[in-house]
């Protein structure tokens, strides 16, 4: 019993110490914190929201973005500076432009089989011969 709890105090006793150590300095890491880290640790627990009866309700005579009207003015002036602009405009042969590419890439794909197995058993034999290298697939030939 004597030779178990001399090495057991050892080691509790440092330990007791270092914890009471990291306490104080904990308290005063707390004690020391900016302003905005109680705010910030109730936020995180979720305290202090409101209730929903606690919200408060729209007044229908001052409505949110009321008071962010843009004059008229001011929408006529930036429409005609978009206006104004050269790349505003919509190229004349747009829509044919497009008409003409949809056209050609059906053209190009009207030939195409809608099957799944469009390889044929020479590509799917010429594909496995490309990948066909005898040190990876039939292990490695080099000797020492």
């Amino acid at each position: 019993m004597k030779n178990t709890a001399i090495p057991l105090l050892s080691v509790v006793i440092p330990l007791l110490s270092a914890c009471a150590g990291s306490f104080a300095q904990m308290r005063s890491a707390v004690n020391q914190a900016p302003e905005w880290y109680a705010e910030r640790r109730t936020e995180i627990r979720g305290e202090g929201y409101p209730a929903i009866a606690d919200v408060p309700r729209i007044d229908a005579a001052n409505p949110p973005g009321a008071t962010l009207t843009v004059p008229t003015e001011r929408i006529a002036a930036l429409r005609a500076v978009f206006d104004a602009n050269p790349r505003a405009d919509m190229p004349p042969v747009a829509s044919g432009a497009i008409e003409a590419l949809v056209s050609d890439v059906q053209a190009e794909f009207a030939d195409v089989s809608l099957s799944s197995n469009m390889l044929t058993e020479a590509d799917i034999a010429a594909i496995r011969e490309s990948f066909n290298v005898p040190r990876v697939t039939q292990g490695s030939t080099i000797r020492r």
